[in-house]
């Protein structure tokens, strides 16, 4: 008899981490697999031409009185292409239900009002969902509201779970550290597994596996990239030291902590590492800004510009020092053996503790820039740094096996 699997996903970098663990389960022919793909998930699933479903496909589970509410929260249909409006409509209108379920219309009405989606958790929705589907094992990740909700149901259900947690969870442990929170955690080093069972968890219950979103950082195709670029970029035969700064925005509040931030750092170390490079002549920039920043670069010599159409981990392979505040880039350069540098007094270090975890070489403020590179380069080994090619997915899919054991 075949096992019945249900994969429950946000978009962004918890599909990324999900999907090669999707496409290996999906050769196991004594499997079926259902995919949950959540908001930008399942635009990523149709890339991928892998079948999905969401939450309109099981609207029949709840109140027909769901779509009323859904429209109300969600208001006139729009041009949106990324998720559809009915989608939108069902996600609104299921949750808000629940909460009725939970706390009734005044509660619900009154803590909506408050945090907005935040607040859901479709607890009863994901054990009708799990139920009707007869799943045997559920795979999520760390991500709160559905996500979270359906572990929970899961537990309630006596039906095995296992959650892929991408980063830190320095937010996601209030949840994760509680002992009937998910059969199985599959954390991304010993740092995190060591916090997890700080707070709690059993050291049978935490397994170091990596995230399968970074597997592709050490494949033949990437590094090859890597040689690609400096090829094309002229870098091949000179001696100059290449850095690579990675900028990311610093807004006036953290999201979160409500921590104030300096909207002109990530300028402010662009500024430097210029300067710096314009009075050292044996070293180069490369900038490379984030999506979501709208900057324009200004030419200088030895200081070129990265469009984000280059391939992002084949830069990491061409270069030779990172620099980053809080950016996801400068784990990734880590994986790959490059020597990372952190400004820690953005509003984000708390989150991304590269340098309190020995990822980093992190400095309290830029003026420590000049000599920190100094010192990074005469530790530099010139030559590639060769890791072991990352193996997160074929570990996750150990701990899939042993779950059906």
């Amino acid at each position: 008899m075949k096992k019945n699997i249900l994969v429950v996903c946000y978009g962004g970098g918890h599909v990324a981490m999900m999907l090669p663990v999707i496409k290996e389960i999906q050769k196991n022919t004594s499997c079926s697999l259902t995919i949950l793909a959540l908001t930008t998930a399942g635009a990523v699933m149709e890339t991928e031409n892998i079948s999905y479903v969401g939450y309109k496909d099981f609207a029949h589970l709840v109140d027909a009185s769901f779509s009323d509410i859904g429209k109300l929260l969600v208001g006139p249909e729009s041009a949106s292409t990324t998720i559809s409006y009915d989608e939108s409509v069902a996600y609104h209108g299921i949750n808000y239900l629940d909460l009725v379920t939970e706390y009734g219309e005044q509660e619900a009405s009154r803590r909506y009002q408050e945090t907005g989606r935040q607040c859901f958790n479709p607890i009863n929705f994901m054990t009708g969902l799990l139920t009707e589907l007869n799943i045997d094992l559920l795979i999520s990740t760390n991500s709160p509201r559905s996500e979270r909700a359906a572990i929970n149901a899961a537990g309630l259900l006596d039906i095995k779970s296992l959650c892929l947690v991408d980063l830190f969870a320095l937010q996601e442990v209030e949840w994760l550290g509680q002992q009937s929170y998910a059969s199985k955690l599959c954390v991304l080093n010993p740092s995190v597994k060591d916090m997890l069972i700080n707070v709690g968890r059993m050291d049978n219950e935490v397994e170091v596996t990596g995230n399968p979103a970074f597997d592709s950082l050490t494949s033949p195709n990437t590094i090859a990239k890597g040689l690609s670029i400096k090829t094309e970029r002229g870098w091949q035969q000179d001696e100059i030291i290449t850095l690579l700064y990675a900028s990311q925005p610093e807004p006036i509040k953290h999201p979160f902590s409500y921590l104030s931030g300096d909207p002109a750092l990530p300028r402010n170390i662009e500024n430097s590492l210029r300067e710096f490079v314009s009075v050292n002549t044996n070293y180069r920039l490369v900038v490379r800004y984030h999506p979501s920043e709208n900057v324009i670069f200004i030419p200088q010599e030895r200081v070129e510009f990265s469009p984000r159409e280059e391939s992002l981990h084949g830069l990491l392979h061409a270069v030779d020092i990172v620099i980053v505040t809080a950016s996801t880039v400068g784990l990734e350069a880590h994986l790959i053996g490059k020597p990372i540098i952190t400004v820690d007094n953005s509003i984000f270090t708390a989150d991304a503790p590269y340098s309190a975890m020995g990822i980093s070489h992190g400095i309290e403020n830029i003026e420590m820039l000049s000599s920190t590179i100094v010192d990074v380069e005469a530790k530099l080994q010139r030559e590639l740094v060769s890791r072991e090619k990352l193996n997160a997915t074929a570990n996750v899919m150990t701990v899939v096996n042993r779950l059906f054991s």
